[in-house]
């Protein structure tokens, strides 16, 4: 159960408006996610929470941020770059919930100083006390023009924030999982081709371990921020032809705007639980994959008003009035608040007893 009494950081004033908001947050999470339960199932997602730790972050927004994680057993996070703010989520959570987070990446690298982060709920995930980060051999170094766009000079490197791999059980499912924030650069020249190298490498490099974890009943997957611009190009070929596969049900816009495909989570496990997670309803209560829409019930778009304070306070906001200071409210202001991306779900058998008992009495 969410710790609601750290409620009383928001000042008095605010208060009802949160509570308020809360309120229709949670609404809409029992409308749309599926309930968590404790041995049929486990619900996973992903979610880049943008700069997290980075800007300020009012009161209520960790507390929004932390009920949408409350409604998943297993949450990998991209982008969290200092932890003390993630300590406050955590104490929001409760104690039936724990972390596992990276290292920092060195900011030499252009990429912000960012920590990779599993978040689990212990009463249905348990750690297997394996973790690392990938370190590419020499001939799977990721080359980068280094004279400037068609120069000759190229140098071979690991990736800008080192993908993050770990070992899970819930219940009968084992899983490897690795979690990414993959480079981006631009939309064309070197810079998208070092962005498909990343995607191409972790894809090749995790997928190594296939015969390893099949044998041992394991399923691999691969999942987070890759920066993917759609279905059909080259970003996403280079995640699918090393054989991880996506679920129909998630080949959809993750972005505000939905217009990118960053967020993916690909698989590659047994049929059983791709057919599973695309089962087709109508229902999104029962629906076994999902992306939740994080704007729809705070931080709305006709809110703009009720922060008009907040946004003076910032130089996007400062001198701006009405559809300006909307726009900025919309297209920044609340995505540092909460995120840019949209946290994306699946729900897994987790339960197997059945076939394995069905197993025994064969045998």
């Amino acid at each position: 159960m969410l710790q609601y009494y750290y409620l009383r950081y928001v000042p008095k004033a605010e208060r009802s408006r949160v509570v308020g908001n809360l309120e229709r947050l949670i609404n809409q999470l029992d409308r749309e996610v599926p309930d968590k339960d404790s041995e049929q199932t486990l619900l996973l997602a992903t979610w880049n929470i943008r700069n997290f730790g980075k800007v300020r972050r009012l009161p209520e927004s960790l507390m929004y941020i932390a009920e949408i994680l409350s409604r998943f057993d297993f949450v990998a996070v991209q982008e969290v770059v200092d932890l003390d703010d993630w300590h406050e989520v955590m104490k929001r959570l409760g104690p039936n919930y724990d972390f596992i987070a990276s290292d920092k990446t060195h900011h030499k690298l252009g990429s912000g100083g960012e920590r990779l982060l599993y978040l689990y709920d212990k009463r249905k995930v348990e750690f297997q006390n394996i973790a690392g980060e990938i370190v590419l051999p020499t001939d799977m170094l990721i080359t980068e023009d280094t004279a400037g766009e068609g120069g000759a000079l190229y140098q071979g490197k690991q990736f800008r924030r080192t993908p993050f791999i770990t070992a899970f059980r819930s219940g009968w499912f084992k899983f490897d999982i690795c979690t990414v924030h993959l480079f981006y650069g631009s939309s064309s020249g070197s810079k998208l081709a070092e962005r498909v190298q990343e995607i191409d490498r972790v894809a090749d490099y995790f997928a190594d371990r296939a015969i390893e974890a099949q044998k041992d009943g394991r399923s691999l997957i691969l999942l987070g921020d890759f920066n993917i611009v759609h279905p059909d190009h080259e970003t996403m070929i280079a995640l699918r032809r090393h054989g991880f596969r996506i679920p129909d049900a998630l080949n959809r816009p993750s972005n505000l705007d939905l217009t990118k495909y960053y967020d993916q989570i690909a698989f590659m496990t047994d049929e059983e639980t791709l057919e599973f997670i695309d089962r087709r309803t109508d229902e999104l209560k029962k629906a076994n994959a999902g992306i939740f829409e994080i704007f729809k019930s705070v931080f709305r778009d006709q809110d703009t008003q009720e922060y008009e304070a907040e946004l003076r306070k910032k130089a996007g906001g400062k001198d701006k009035q009405g559809a300006a200071l909307t726009q900025y409210y919309k297209s920044s202001w609340r995505t540092f608040q909460m995120s840019d991306h949209k946290p994306m779900w699946v729900r897994i058998k987790s339960n197997a007893a059945a076939a394995y008992l069905a197993g025994l009495k064969s045998d």
